[in-house]
């Protein structure tokens, strides 16, 4: 018969080894499968005028390259090559996402303008999170003839207050309860005024997720038989087995 001492240096184990498994367990994102999407612009109605969905767009799954060459729509003009790639690896619980467009002119009224050049949003994801950045080479905002000029490569919300615009972030980024992070290389909200709208230049979004096929090393779940925890772990079992011998 196993003695009281036994069966405690035996939970005991099991306990150990079931802690050990939990520690080193990798903190997977609440996504099932890895997801990503890219535009280059997009803006709600201005004043009335119709929005502008975002373009060129590119998701994953299933992903890959939508490229538009020169744009004339809503408050923007190029003649620029807008792209947005979008990839990812459900093996490996992977995702990337990045937009660009090397030059952006924005119209919001006939005082308002802003030129952009260098735009570019890029994002990776994994299993364990996701790091990305958005920049523009260089920027302005001018009001009535008035230049504000851009940082170039700003750190992360970057807030810049424009004077009869309303607000822009520069390298806006944030992650929502999934582990998906969001980031807009360019984001303006306009004041009422102007139609309270957002207008957003170079957006992109990844998530990780689990690799495909993963399996719990061990269930967390230990069940509890007369008070004691069910020793069934092969810790435990093994631990048995030399005691008997």
């Amino acid at each position: 018969m196993t003695t009281v001492s036994t069966r405690r240096r035996v939970l005991a184990g099991a306990a150990l080894a079931a802690g050990l498994f939990c520690s080193t367990a990798p903190a997977f994102a609440a996504l099932t499968s890895p997801e990503a999407t890219a535009y280059v612009v997009s803006a709600d109605a201005l004043n009335g005028a119709a929005a502008v969905p975002p373009q060129p767009l590119s998701t994953y799954p299933p992903g890959g390259t939508v490229t538009e060459i020169g744009l004339t729509v809503g408050p923007f003009a190029t003649n620029s090559t807008l792209t947005a790639t979008t990839a990812g690896d459900p093996a490996a619980g992977t995702s990337s996402a990045s937009a660009t467009v090397d030059q952006l002119g924005i119209t919001f009224g006939p005082t308002l303008t802003a030129a952009l050049t260098g735009v570019s949003a890029t994002c990776e994801a994994t299993p364990s999170g996701a790091t990305g950045n958005g920049v523009i080479a260089s920027g302005t905002v001018t009001v009535l003839g008035v230049p504000t000029t851009l940082q170039a490569n700003a750190p992360v919300n970057t807030g810049v207050t424009v004077a009869g615009l309303g607000q822009l972030v520069l390298n806006e980024q944030s992650t929502d309860a999934n582990g998906v992070l969001t980031v807009n290389a360019v984001h303006f909200t306009l004041l009422p005024a102007l139609g309270g709208a957002n207008v957003i230049v170079g957006h992109v979004e990844c998530g990780g997720a689990p690799p495909a096929g993963t399996v719990p090393m061990i269930n967390t779940k230990v069940g509890v038989i007369g008070g004691s925890l069910a020793a069934a772990t092969v810790l435990g079992t093994a631990y048995l087995r030399r005691r008997r011998a």
